[in-house]
Formats: structure tokens, C-alpha cells, sequence
């Protein structure tokens, strides 16, 4: 899959904004507040017949837990979280006029690759300081991308401890940012 064009979704002001000194330390000190969890972050990018989507999400918000899985209960829930990742078409469902076919999903989550650590002491220790992310990309193609208008976010129904997804959009129409919740799944540009 080729990397998603994360850069293109901030416009040109924001960019000249983040080099400003000023930016500098107000995004450090949000970056520090940045993780929170039932809170996901979901970049969609629509260019010709191509919709990308990325998203970023506390683990908290997508397994009820932080740590690399540590026990055969917490490995299922990790292993059911990996199968409905890369089912996109059941989590994102866009306009159906549109004719879009889902294509693939990448998915990085480091923390649960991690082994566990040997000791109770340490893994409790590590888990109270640690803040698991995950990082999931998803790509459909569109046979009508002229009537794709905008798309259901099915997360919700998928992860129920996810509250709040804030929503950013580029396409040719524009730039829209959304808040979306479990009674506000649809998300149009």
C-alpha cells in the first residue's frame, strides 16, 4: 500500500503556522494531552477514485487495555480487534452511489507486538506509565468518485469504549473538520 498523503491534509497556513515559535510551544503542550482515551483522531483524504483513511486511536479505546497482552483473554481481544481492523468495508461504509470497493487496511500498534515483562512488579510499573496507540490506514477505490459525498463511520458499533472521533477532510470540495460521536456517525464533504 503506498503511504498515505498525511501532508496534503493540513493546508499551506498551517504549515507556515507551525513554524512559528509561538505554535511551537502551544503544540508541545497539547501533544502532552493529545492521548485521550475514547477520543480517536481519523484523517480521510479523497483524491479521484481513491478515499484514504487513517486513523489514530488510544488502545484504551479499541481494547479496554494498554499493554501488550499479557493473558489468553486479553490475546483474543487483540486478535478480534486485528480482524475487525482489516475488515474496512464493515467500519467505513461511503456513499453508495459511489461504487467503492475496499481495498486494504495496515495496522501498527507497537505496544502489542511488545512482550510482556517477566516480573507482576515491572508489568504493573510499565503499564501505569505506558500509553499504547494504534495506527490504522484503510484505502477503498471508488468506480464513481463524483458521487461520493461522504461516508458512515461504523467504529462505534465496532468499539464501544471509542466516544469521540474528530474527524478531518480533504477533497477537492475543500477542507472540513467534524466531530463525530455514536449518534453522529456520518461524515460529509
Amino acid at each position: 500500500m503506498p503511504p498515505m498523503p498525511h501532508l496534503m491534509l493540513f493546508p499551506v497556513a498551517l504549515a507556515v503556522a507551525l513554524a512559528t515559535p509561538a505554535y511551537a510551544e502551544e503544540h508541545h503542550a497539547h501533544v502532552h494531552h493529545a492521548h485521550v482515551h475514547g477520543v480517536a483522531k481519523l484523517e480521510v483524504a479523497v483524491e479521484g477514485g481513491s478515499l484514504s483513511l487513517h486513523l489514530e486511536s488510544p488502545l484504551e479505546g479499541v481494547l479496554g487495555f494498554e499493554h501488550a497482552p499479557g493473558n489468553d483473554k486479553e490475546r483474543a481481544i487483540v486478535a478480534q480487534m486485528r480482524k475487525a481492523m482489516a475488515n474496512g468495508s464493515a467500519l467505513f461504509a461511503p456513499t453508495s452511489a459511489a461504487k467503492c470497493r475496499f481495498v486494504d487496511s495496515k495496522l501498527e500498534a507497537p505496544t502489542l507486538d511488545a512482550k510482556p515483562a517477566r516480573k507482576p512488579e515491572k508489568q504493573a510499573k510499565h503499564a501505569e506509565q505506558a500509553h499504547g496507540d494504534l495506527d490504522a490506514d484503510f484505502r477503498f477505490t471508488c468506480a464513481e468518485p463524483a458521487k461520493l459525498t461522504g461516508m458512515e463511520v461504523r467504529l462505534f458499533n465496532a468499539f464501544p469504549k471509542m466516544r469521540r472521533i474528530d474527524a478531518q477532510v480533504v477533497s477537492d470540495k475543500g477542507q472540513k473538520a467534524t466531530r463525530l460521536s455514536s449518534k453522529m456517525r456520518f461524515l460529509s464533504w
